[in-house]
Formats: structure tokens, C-alpha cells, sequence
């Protein structure tokens, strides 16, 4: 074998020899990852499904001058159910990060006395007709939404945690709507042209396609473990943002969803 054919085969041999030292770090670099990963989805991690009822509504901060008084109130049954994710920073669980996804209703129906309220109603013929109210008004809210809360989790004791953080609300479903009852609406302005509404005779308003498509806002809570798995909780929420569109102008004020949530929970 002359020079040349040894030099050719010791230079094939050790890119074999190469080639099959990186195929093993590859592999080795691909388990390290993978058991890696697992890790980080199983070591300090807690998993909840959770249920809930709702009693709040969309509301002004505050009651404006234009209402005179609620003269009736009901929640609804607004019902949540959401599962998340609670990766603990710590080996003693005391601080965490909670990520979840929460399909939920918000609604309910009032009836309130105002006085220059203004509004938009639909007239007989169809027509739209803006201007100022005093009288009875009725008020329905049933909006669906899909929710992502994001929350820092502070573990008390073994029995208590609480939490706190942010969500974002993409709309599904929406009804907003009412009529106006017992009294008469200025059109346009203050001193507008009367229209009466009295005895049976109301007027209806839809402003459903104004509700806004995406909320977000803050959420405060606490849960309290009944045993290893099952646990109570309770929760406030408030959106930062309007429920109906910011150029509406229908309403003279902005109307926040406010809700206390209660309910219970499975955590594996």
C-alpha cells in the first residue's frame, strides 16, 4: 500500500470515528433536553380544574348623577370553569407563576330610575332615536367569554394561597340590550321634542354590537384547601377597560365589568 492510500484511509477512519462521536452527543444532547423538559412539566407543579359562579355586572366606578336609584337587581347564573398550571419557583412551593384558560359568562339584569339619562332607542318604524331620558330602565347584560389569567401565587400555609395578577377576554357571545318604561325621552338635547312612554307603551335599545371584543383588566384571590385535592376559593375581578366600545356615545358613561367569583376546585 503505497503513501497515498494509507493517508486516505487514516483520513476516512477519523471522520467516522468523528462522525460518530457527534451522533452520540446529538443523542446524549437530545435526551439531556428531553428529560430536561419533562422535568420543568412535572418537578414544582401543580394542576387545577376549577368551577365558579359569578355576582357582579357591567358598572360604572361610582353611581352617576343620572341614576336615581336601582330599583332591581339580579345576578343571573353566570357560571366559569377553567384549568391551569401553577409552576412553582421555589422547592418549598411558597412563590409561583399560574397560567390558565377560563371559558366564563358575565351578566345581569337591573332596573333603574334616571333622570337625563341618555340613551338610544328604537323607535316603530325601526329608527334609531338618541336623546335624554327620565324615567324606568331595564337593563340586560349576558356576555361569554374566553379568559387567559396570568397570576403570581403566594402559598400562606398549607392551607391557604393567594394570588393576584392579570387576564386578557376575548368576546364569544354578547346581549346588551333593554327598554326604557314610564317616563319620556328629549330628543337630541335636554330641552328636546317630548316623547312619551307610559302605561304598556315602551321603548326598546340593542347595544349588543358594541360590546367590545377584547377585555382585560385584574384579578385578586384566595383558595383554601378543604383536603389534598378539593379547595374553596374566592375571587374579584375588574376590566380596565370599558365593556362597550370607546368611541360609543350612546351611554355618557363608562361601564367596567366588576365580578366577585366563588366556587371550588380539583387540584391533582
Amino acid at each position: 500500500m503505497n503513501l497515498n492510500k494509507i493517508i486516505l484511509v487514516c483520513a476516512l477512519s477519523i471522520v467516522a470515528i468523528t462522525a460518530n462521536a457527534q451522533t452520540n452527543d446529538s443523542i446524549n444532547n437530545t435526551k439531556i433536553e428531553s428529560n430536561q423538559f419533562k422535568e420543568f412539566f412535572t418537578q414544582n407543579m401543580d394542576y387545577q380544574v376549577r368551577a365558579h359562579f359569578s355576582i357582579g355586572g357591567s358598572a360604572p366606578l361610582g353611581i352617576p348623577e343620572e341614576i336615581r336609584s336601582i330599583d332591581s337587581y339580579n345576578p343571573g347564573l353566570q357560571l366559569g370553569l377553567e384549568a391551569n398550571a401553577t409552576k412553582w419557583l421555589t422547592d418549598d412551593k411558597q412563590w409561583g407563576v399560574r397560567l390558565g384558560l377560563r371559558f366564563e359568562s358575565k351578566g345581569m339584569t337591573t332596573k333603574a330610575t334616571v333622570k337625563n339619562y341618555k340613551t338610544e332607542v328604537i323607535g316603530d318604524g325601526g329608527e334609531r332615536v338618541k336623546g335624554y331620558f327620565t324615567g324606568g330602565v331595564k337593563t340586560k347584560v349576558r356576555n361569554t367569554y374566553l379568559t387567559v389569567p396570568v397570576s403570581a401565587v403566594y402559598k400562606i400555609n398549607e392551607n391557604w394561597n393567594v394570588y393576584g395578577g392579570l387576564y386578557v377576554s376575548a368576546l364569544i357571545d354578547k346581549t346588551f340590550d333593554g327598554y326604557v318604561y314610564d317616563g319620556y325621552l328629549r330628543q337630541n338635547t335636554p330641552t328636546g321634542e317630548k316623547m312619551l312612554f307610559e302605561g304598556d307603551n315602551t321603548a326598546p335599545y340593542d347595544f349588543s354590537n358594541e360590546v367590545r371584543k377584547f377585555q382585560w383588566g385584574t384579578q385578586v384571590g384566595a383558595e383554601w384547601k378543604m383536603n389534598k385535592n378539593f379547595f374553596l376559593l374566592g375571587e374579584l375581578s375588574y376590566g380596565f377597560n370599558g365593556v362597550l366600545n370607546k368611541d360609543f356615545d350612546a351611554i355618557s358613561f363608562s361601564m367596567h365589568n366588576i365580578y366577585l367569583n366563588l366556587g371550588f376546585g380539583y387540584q391533582f
